[in-house]
C-alpha cells in the first residue's frame, strides 16, 4: 500500500510539473507573439511617419536663388510686355488717301514708359524716348487743321544737359488731339512717379 501511494503522489507531481511547464511555454508563446505585433504596429507607425514626412518633402519646393542679372518678370521673349496705350497715324487730306491706299508708313505710339516715332518704308526707322525725359506736351493747330479736327503735339525733350539745343517731339495731323495730349500728360506722370523722380530731379 505504502509503494501504490508514493507511486501516486510522484504520478501526481510529475503531471503538475509538466502541466506547469506547458503553461509556462504557452505564456511565453504568447507574450512573444504580443512583442511582435506590437513591434510590427511600431515598424507601419514608423513607415507612415516616414511617407508624410517624404510628402511634406515634396510639396515644399527647393528655394532656388535667382540671378540677379536676369529680370524678375521677364524669361523669354514671350513674357516682354509691350503694352500699347495708343496708336495712331497723321491724318491730313494726303495722308488719309495714302492711309487708304496703304502707303503711309509714319506710325505714332505711346506705350507704358515709351513716346515711339516709326517712319520710312525702304529704310525703316524707330525713334524713341523714355516718358520720364518729356516735358509740356502742347497742343496747336492752324485753320486747315481745324477744318479736318486734326491737330500737332509738341513734347519737350529734357536732356538734363547744360548747353545743349532743346530737342522738340512732334506728333502732326493728329486725329483727336486734345484727348491724345491728355493720355500722353498722364502716361509721363505715371512714369515719373512710377520711377519716383522728383522734380528737382528733372530740373
Amino acid at each position: 500500500m505504502n509503494k501504490k501511494n508514493t507511486t501516486d503522489k510522484e504520478l501526481r507531481e510529475k503531471l503538475k510539473a509538466e502541466l506547469k511547464e506547458e503553461l509556462l511555454q504557452e505564456m511565453k508563446e504568447e507574450l512573444l507573439e504580443e512583442k511582435a505585433k506590437e513591434e510590427k504596429v511600431e515598424v507601419k507607425e514608423e513607415k507612415t511617419e516616414v511617407k508624410e514626412i517624404k510628402e511634406v518633402k515634396k510639396e515644399t519646393k527647393p528655394v532656388t536663388k535667382e540671378d540677379p542679372r536676369k529680370h524678375k518678370d521677364i524669361d523669354t521673349l514671350d513674357d516682354v510686355k509691350y503694352n500699347i496705350l495708343w496708336e495712331g497715324k497723321p491724318c491730313g487730306l494726303l495722308q488719309r488717301f495714302l492711309t487708304k491706299i496703304h502707303l503711309n508708313f509714319t506710325t505714332y505710339q505711346i506705350t507704358k514708359d515709351e513716346l515711339i516715332v516709326i517712319t520710312g518704308f525702304f529704310k525703316r526707322r524707330l525713334n524713341s524716348c523714355e516718358l520720364y525725359l518729356l516735358k509740356d506736351p502742347d497742343l496747336t493747330d492752324n485753320i486747315y487743321q481745324r477744318l479736318l479736327n486734326i491737330s500737332t503735339i509738341s513734347v519737350r525733350v529734357d536732356t538734363h544737359v547744360q548747353g545743349t539745343p532743346t530737342r522738340i517731339i512732334r506728333l502732326k495731323n493728329i486725329e483727336e488731339g486734345s484727348k491724345v495730349r491728355k493720355l500722353l500728360r498722364d502716361a509721363i506722370e505715371a512714369d515719373v512717379m512710377e520711377r519716383k523722380i522728383t522734380y528737382f530731379d528733372k530740373v
